[in-house]
């Protein structure tokens, strides 16, 4: 069966640059993902109210899923509802939190499209054959972010940030109505690197988290008697070499993790 694929090779410039802008253009999607995609890209407009904003705000509404991802078999499984947690040193706004987002409707876990969206990634991080045949956590975010007349859309309260993972793709699935909403990637003094608008659906991004940090902007309506709306999905991967696949008890406790395991990208540098 045919792979996503694209029309250069990422990881060179990924493992030079820390970070690669991939237009829509470069990605060859097989035939056959075609209606599995649209039904991924359908699936954004039942997220959930993202119930941790300050101040009674309403902008953002996502879904939010572990994974345990075994590269040399491909394998990947969902591990049961878990809250996500970030500490504070990484996200001064929603940090040591456990935030219960509504997880990904199983129709989405399932879709053979975001299943081989995962592999692609994956395949394009500049890691070694050995890194390859450990077991890694992917964080899988749905995040829709609207900005009306009277409420701007941040996409990043949190500001110029880690995600404290070990890579980050970021995948535009829709966009509509939008001013604002450019994303940066600054090096870890947060000087500015480059800047760059997605706006067509699978314009995307992949950042070594340790190594540089983003943002986007506030986001506005074009036309203000219509919302704005932006759409993506985040697939974040961390190396856990002795992480246990969802058996069992099938909750992940990502905090004991990072204790014990200590795969956060705030301490693993190479690869």
């Amino acid at each position: 069966m045919k792979e996503i694929t694209t029309s250069y090779s990422i990881s060179p410039e990924l493992k030079n640059k820390k970070y690669v802008i991939v237009p829509q253009k470069e990605f060859n999607i097989p035939e056959y993902l075609n209606n599995y995609k649209n039904q991924f890209d359908k699936d954004f407009g039942g997220l959930g109210k993202d119930n941790y904003l300050k101040d009674g705000r309403s902008f953002r509404y996502r879904r939010f899923q572990y994974f345990y991802f075994l590269p040399e078999s491909g394998k990947i499984v969902a591990y049961a509802k878990t809250p996500y947690y970030q500490p504070a040193e990484i996200n001064k706004y929603a940090g040591d939190l456990d935030r219960k987002f509504e997880s990904l409707n199983s129709k989405t876990i399932s879709n053979p499209f975001l299943q081989e969206l995962i592999r692609f990634d994956f395949q394009q991080l500049p890691i070694s054959e050995e890194d390859k045949s450990h077991s890694w956590m992917v964080d899988i975010h749905q995040i829709r972010t609207v900005a009306t007349a009277v409420e701007t859309g941040e996409v990043t309260p949190e500001g110029i940030h880690h995600d404290e993972n070990d890579f980050v793709w970021i995948h535009l699935i829709n966009r509509e109505n939008v001013t604002g909403g450019v994303n940066g990637i600054y090096n870890n003094e947060q000087k500015p690197l480059e800047s760059c608008t997605l706006s067509k659906n699978m314009d995307s991004i992949v950042f070594w988290d340790p190594k540089v940090m983003h943002g986007v902007t506030s986001m506005h309506p074009k036309d203000h008697t219509r919302n704005a709306i932006r759409d993506v999905v985040l697939i974040c991967f961390t190396h856990c070499p002795g992480l246990k696949p969802p058996t069992g008890n099938p909750v992940l406790d990502y905090k004991e993790i990072k204790t014990n395991i200590n795969p956060p990208a705030l301490v693993k540098n190479s690869f």
